[in-house]
C-alpha cells in the first residue's frame, strides 16, 4: 500500500470515528470529546460518551471490519465476485439459528455466536450445493442465496408469529442496527471476529495463492481444497460474531471489496486488512446515517445499508449478465 493511500485512510478513520462520537440525540462538539476524555464533563453526558457512544463506534467498526473481510474471503476463494455472506445465505443461516434459540429454548447469549456459526455453515454449504453445475457461476450463487435466504426468513417469521413477547426486540434485532449495544456485547463477540480476522491476515500468503489457478497451488505443494474450506470458515465464523450482535446487516460483504480492488491490487498483502478498515468505515458511516433520522426512532442499519448496497448489486448483476450473454 502506498504513503498516500495509507494516510488517506487512516485520515477518513479518525474522521469517520470523531462523527460518530459526535452525533446522536445529544451531540457533542469537539471540545465536548476532549473534556469527556479527560474524564471531565457532566455526569450524563460521560455516561453516554463512555457506556454507549464509546462502545457502539468500537462495536460499528469491528462489524465493518469482520463483514468485509469475509466477502474478500469469500469471493478470492470462489472467484465469485457475487459471493457474499449475505447473498450466500450465511447471514440469513445465523440469524435463523439465533432466533430459534431465542424462541424455543432458554439458552444464554454467550451460545449464540456458535449458534450464528452452525446455521452459517450450514446455509452456505446448501447454497454452494445448489449452485454448483461444473462450477459456480455467478447468477447462480445469487438465484441460490436467495432461495436458501427465503427459507430462512420463513422460519423465523413464523417462529416470531408465535413467540409472544419476545417477538418486538427480535423484529428490531433483524431489522440490524447497534442501538443499545454496549461493552457487554462488545466483550461477546471479541473473539468470534477479532481471532478469525487476524488468523485471515496472517495467513494472506497463502489466500493470494488461491487466487491464481487451482494447477498453480497444487504445483507450489498447497491442498487448494483445504485452504478453501479453511478461509470460507473463518468468513463463516467473522459473519456469525458480526450477525449475533448488529443483527442481519447486509451488503457490506459484498460492496467493500469491490472497492478495495479498485485501490489495491487483490494479490497486495494489504488488501485483506484494507478490506477490513473500508468495511470498517462505511458500516461506522452507515450507523451514523441511521441515527440521522428527523423522528426519535432511528433507521434501522439494515434498511441504511440495503439502500447503499441494492443499487451496486443491480449493476454488478446486470455486468455479468451481459458478459454471459
Amino acid at each position: 500500500m502506498n504513503i498516500k493511500l495509507a494516510a488517506a485512510t487512516a485520515a477518513i478513520v479518525v474522521l469517520t470515528v470523531l462523527l460518530s462520537l459526535m452525533v446522536g440525540a445529544q451531540p457533542f462538539t469537539p471540545l465536548d470529546l476532549w473534556q469527556l476524555s479527560q474524564g471531565q464533563g457532566e455526569p450524563l453526558q460521560r455516561i453516554l460518551f463512555w457506556e454507549l457512544r464509546l462502545p457502539r463506534t468500537l462495536l460499528a467498526l469491528l462489524v465493518g471490519a469482520a463483514l468485509a473481510t469475509a466477502g474478500g474471503l469469500m469471493q478470492g476463494v470462489t472467484r465469485n465476485p457475487l459471493a457474499a455472506p449475505d447473498l450466500t445465505g450465511v447471514v440469513a443461516g445465523a440469524a435463523c439459528m439465533v432466533v430459534i434459540l431465542s424462541t424455543l429454548a432458554s439458552v444464554d447469549a454467550a451460545w449464540y455466536p456458535l449458534a450464528g456459526v452452525a446455521g452459517g455453515t450450514l446455509v452456505g454449504a446448501l447454497t454452494f450445493a445448489l449452485a454448483w453445475k461444473n462450477g459456480l457461476m455467478p447468477v447462480r450463487v445469487v438465484l441460490a442465496g436467495v432461495a436458501m435466504s427465503s427459507v430462512c426468513v420463513a422460519v423465523m417469521t413464523g417462529l416470531l408469529v408465535f413467540s409472544g413477547a419476545e417477538a418486538g426486540e427480535l423484529f428490531f434485532w433483524l431489522a440490524g442496527g447497534l442501538s443499545g449495544r454496549g461493552w457487554s456485547q462488545l466483550a461477546e463477540v471479541f473473539a468470534w471476529t477479532v481471532l478469525p480476522l487476524l488468523l485471515a491476515v496472517l495467513l494472506v500468503q497463502r489466500f493470494r495463492v488461491l487466487l491464481l489457478d487451482d494447477a498453480i497451488g497444487r504445483s507450489l505443494g498447497i491442498s487448494v481444497s483445504r485452504w478453501r474450506l479453511v478461509f470460507m470458515l473463518l468468513a463463516v465464523v467473522m459473519t456469525a460474531g458480526a450477525v449475533t450482535v448488529a443483527g442481519p446487516v447486509g451488503f457490506i460483504g459484498l460492496v467493500v471489496p469491490h472497492i478495495t480492488r479498485r485501490l489495491l491490487s487483490e494479490q497486495s498483502a494489504a488488501w485483506l486488512p484494507l478490506n477490513a478498515v473500508l468495511g470498517g468505515v462505511l458500516l461506522l458511516s452507515a450507523d451514523v446515517l441511521a441515527r440521522l433520522s428527523a423522528t426519535a426512532q432511528e433507521i434501522p442499519l439494515g434498511v441504511v445499508t440495503a439502500l447503499l448496497g441494492g443499487p451496486w448489486l443491480i449493476l454488478l448483476m446486470h455486468k455479468g449478465l451481459r458478459r454471459v450473454a
